[in-house]
């Protein structure tokens, strides 16, 4: 178990939710840390905050985890100023809900940038200082969805799978070399993550609605994440939930049982599909004659 007073760590998406109410352990456990995310004013309130109740050393970067060049140029400058990096944790992200057959490519992109190459371009502008210096720890931030695979979230899981299927085969590759890899699979978390979500049916709305009464707090989850650092836990699942969903895609037609269950819950009927398809084919022929003329 390793103590935490004294490490550098670089926490993304640190202004709120999961990663705001892990800040708060790691900050109380007499760590320093290099919170960053999108919204400065939040993450400025969030550094504020802990800095005052826990007399922390907190530093923040507004950065945008999409963009390759500046998560570069931030990796460059806590290197330099913090002298190496001892713990990064790769918790932001966003979701998306809906068909894949309604899901757009630019809705595909967005997710694949930020919940995908973001926890990329941190681990390979992060990985070479942690071996030169022959210590370090990777945290990356993947989603029960990985499991459970459930129709209307097709998009969001499929992404999330990828990132946690990178994260458990680096932690075995990079072990030989004195670095830690965590991956973490959280069920779902009632935080602000999902008022961001455009519920179509009845039942998403009324899903939703209930979010609250069959959720995890952020608080429970940051704590799970802290400990699971302060163990060097190679996979944490978070809830048994996520582990019987895992168990559950080797017991033959369970899959088909969660499945089909899903989308008669949460999925369209087929006439709403069919117009959404003919109303997005109006618009691109209507946009296509705009061009032409």
């Amino acid at each position: 178990m390793q103590s935490l007073k004294g490490k550098k760590i670089v926490l993304t998406g640190g202004a709120g939710g999961i990663g705001r109410c892990a800040a708060e352990k790691f900050a109380e456990a007499g760590a320093v840390l290099i919170l960053t995310d999108i919204n400065k004013r939040v993450l400025d309130e969030t550094a504020s905050g802990l800095r005052k109740k826990y007399k922390a050393a907190v530093h923040v970067k507004a950065v945008n985890v999409a963009d390759r060049r500046e998560v570069e140029a931030f990796a460059r400058w806590a290197v330099r100023k913090f002298k190496g990096i001892d713990i990064l944790i790769n918790n932001a992200g966003i979701g998306a809900s809906g068909e894949l057959i309604e899901t757009s490519l630019e809705t595909w992109k967005r997710l694949m940038d930020i919940n995908f190459w973001g926890p990329l371009y941190h681990v390979y502008a992060f990985l070479p200082g942690m071996i030169r210096r022959g210590h370090g720890h990777i945290v990356n931030v993947a989603s029960g969805q990985a499991f459970f695979r459930l129709p209307t979230w097709g998009a969001y899981a499929t992404v999330k799978l990828a990132i946690g299927a990178f994260s458990e085969i680096l932690r075995y590759e990079v072990r030989k070399l004195n670095i830690d890899v965590t991956t973490l699979y959280p069920f779902m978390v009632n935080t602000g993550f999902y008022k961001r979500i455009e519920s179509e049916t009845f039942l998403q709305k009324i899903s939703m609605r209930m979010l609250p009464y069959y959720s995890m707090s952020p608080e429970k989850v940051g704590e799970i994440l802290f400990e699971a650092v302060r163990t060097k836990k190679g996979v944490e699942m978070v809830s048994l939930l996520n582990t019987l969903a895992k168990v559950s895609r080797v017991i033959p037609k369970m899959t088909d049982v969660i499945g089909l269950a899903a989308i008669s819950l949460l999925g369209k009927k087929p006439s709403d599909l069919r117009a959404g398809v003919r109303g997005k084919e109006k618009g691109a022929g209507s946009k296509a004659r705009r061009r032409a003329a």
